[in-house]
């Protein structure tokens, strides 16, 4: 299948680790221009080496804080020096959210929470938002969580950031779809990635666990018998972002293996 990426430039946060790496190496291997940002400039050194060796044509990279709002800035003035355009931004960096006993949680961690998850994934369509207005075209790929559609007292922040997430994807894709801007969501369950176990250790004492416990009751639950591999999620995004995918908008494409329970409309 051609999902006609070859040559668009795609800007993907968080790009150093997990989701996102695997989310570069897979645009990279359809031949697409990657604009690769994340915290670390180590990780995104070996982030950008691997997506050359995948296929990347053209790969920059920028240090970026998405929780600062010069930092995004600063990522979509690169884009537009070096490429002229950005065709796809992946929001996909995410930052620490608070987990536990909710009367352990102050009110200071839950405000900064909203910045390292919801306000990061608001700041990046903020500022790429005039960039694709003046295109008219372009795909935003939030990267959500199913927490959002699974409510539990130890893991509330996430949750609660991530419904919140939901509601924004399809409000913002009601002002983007008339500008020839799609915006879709994305949203595996847990993931085997480095957040994953730091938010597993927060989490686990609240339910009277210790990690090892917790993580395998989750892994027994599943219908698959495993965690999704962020390969998994970072084949969903890239057919999201591409032309297979161009009458999505607005949707939320879960990736959770069947782990979701409901229907939801």
């Amino acid at each position: 299948m051609n999902l006609e990426l070859a040559g668009k430039v795609v800007i993907v946060t968080g790009a150093s680790q997990g989701i996102g790496l695997a989310t570069a190496l897979s645009f990279a291997g359809e031949g697409a221009r990657l604009l690769l940002a994340a915290r670390g400039a180590d990780g995104l050194t070996a982030a950008a080496a691997a997506a050359t060796a995948a296929g990347a044509p053209q790969v920059k990279t920028v240090t970026c804080d998405v929780t600062l709002d010069a930092d995004v800035d600063a990522l979509m003035a690169t884009a537009r020096q070096h490429f002229g355009r950005v065709d796809v931004l992946v929001n996909n960096a995410a930052g620490k959210l608070p987990a536990g006993d909710f009367a352990d949680i102050s009110n200071e961690a839950w405000l900064a929470g909203w910045n390292q998850k919801l306000q990061c994934h608001i700041r990046a369509c903020r500022a790429v938002y005039p960039i694709m207005r003046e295109q008219k075209s372009g795909v935003i790929v939030n990267v959500l969580g199913t927490a959002a559609r699974n409510p539990k007292a130890s893991y509330m922040p996430v949750g609660i950031s991530n419904a919140a997430l939901f509601n924004f994807t399809k409000s913002f894709a009601d002002l983007c779809a008339p500008q020839g801007i799609r915006v879709v969501g994305v949203a595996p369950s847990g993931v085997t990635t480095d957040r994953w176990t730091r938010l597993i250790n927060a989490r686990a004492p609240a339910e009277g666990k210790t990690p090892q416990q917790l993580q395998a009751e989750i892994d027994a639950a599943l219908p698959l018998g495993r965690m999704a591999y962020p390969q998994d999620v970072a084949d969903a995004i890239c057919f999201a972002a591409s032309a297979r995918a161009a009458y999505i908008c607005g949707s939320v494409i879960t990736v959770d293996g069947n782990s979701t329970q409901g229907v939801y409309l």
